[in-house]
C-alpha cells in the first residue's frame, strides 16, 4: 500500500525543498567575506549570460507553466489571473534578474584574476604556492599564488 500526501503535504515538502537549496545558496554566500562566493551565489540565482539557467529562472518557469495550465478553468477572472501571472512572471526573470546583474557588474572587478588563465571568476582564489606546498608540507608559510581551480590542478599535477 503506497502512502500519499495530501496536497497541502505535497506542497509543504516541496517548500522545504527549495528553502534548503535556498539556505546552501545563502550559506555558501555567507560564509566568507570574500567577493568570490557571493558572485557565485548570486549568479546561481540569474546569470544573464544563460538566463534560462538558474533559481530566478526556475521560478519563472513555474508561474509560467501555472499561468499556462490556469487558463483551462472556466471562470470570468481567468484573463485577469494569467494577466497577473504573467507580469510575476517578468517581474521575477526581468526585473530581478536585472537587478542582480547590475549587482554583478559592480562586484566582478572585486574578484580575483587567474594567474596562470588570466579568468576572472568567482572560483579563483589566493592559495599556497602547490609546489613549494609539495615540496615542503612541513613549512608553516608558503608563496602565495592566486589560481582557478583547473589552473592549479595543472600547476599540482606539473609539480
Amino acid at each position: 500500500m503506497t502512502n500519499k500526501l495530501t496536497l497541502d503535504e505535497e506542497l509543504a515538502a516541496a517548500v522545504a525543498i527549495v528553502r534548503i537549496g535556498l539556505d546552501r545558496i545563502r550559506d555558501a554566500a555567507c560564509r566568507t567575506e570574500q567577493v568570490g562566493p557571493h558572485v557565485a551565489a548570486l549568479l546561481a540565482l540569474y546569470d544573464a549570460s544563460n538566463p534560462d539557467k538558474g533559481v530566478l529562472a526556475a521560478v519563472s518557469d513555474v508561474i509560467g507553466t501555472i499561468a499556462v495550465s490556469v487558463t483551462e478553468v472556466d471562470h470570468d477572472d481567468i484573463g485577469r489571473v494569467t494577466e497577473l501571472l504573467d507580469e510575476a512572471q517578468g517581474v521575477v526573470q526581468d526585473s530581478t534578474g536585472d537587478r542582480i546583474r547590475h549587482a554583478l557588474d559592480l562586484l566582478s572587478p572585486l574578484l580575483f584574476t587567474c594567474e596562470t588563465c588570466g579568468k576572472r571568476q568567482p572560483d579563483v582564489t589566493v592559495m599556497d604556492a602547490p609546489h613549494a606546498a609539495a615540496v615542503d608540507p612541513e613549512s608553516p608559510v608558503h608563496p602565495q599564488i592566486t589560481l582557478c581551480p583547473s589552473c592549479a590542478t595543472d600547476r599540482f599535477e606539473e609539480s
